[in-house]
């Protein structure tokens, strides 16, 4: 998939909401799926409370904020939004997708979003992550 085709998906799916996420070892998604919850960071010990005693479940799936707005941005104006945050987002680790919805509360992180109810808009390819 190159970048053009991306945003077009991006701007079909009409989400409020678009977020970059780097997959845990244990996630496989599928463009259409819909995404598991994320779970809280226990800063104590330093990894996901999904790995304790005591996981805390967030109530949407953590993503990287594109900040793109379906309702202003044009499709340039999307395609630089979203290499950017791609760009940015490359700090962390695991396989990439593009995730959207319509509700979300911001995370503890910079540009974190948790968006309820994800959906996965495309599962990135090497060669447009590399793009960006």
């Amino acid at each position: 998939m190159n970048m053009q085709k991306l945003v077009d998906e991006i701007i079909n799916s009409g989400y409020t909401f678009i977020g970059i996420r780097h997959m845990s070892n244990d996630e496989s998604y599928q463009k259409g799926d819909c995404c598991r919850n994320s779970y809280d960071w226990d800063y104590v010990v330093d990894c996901s409370t999904y790995d304790t005693e005591s996981p805390v479940e967030l109530p949407g799936t953590c993503a990287y904020d594109t900040r793109i707005d379906l309702g202003w941005d044009e499709p340039e104006e999307i395609q630089d939004k979203l290499e950017k945050a791609l760009r940015e987002s490359s700090v962390y680790f695991g396989e990439a997708i593009v995730i959207g919805g319509d509700r979300m509360e911001y995370g503890n992180d910079e540009n974190e979003l948790i968006i309820a109810d994800a959906m996965v808009i495309e599962v990135l390819t090497e060669n447009v992550a590399l793009a960006a």
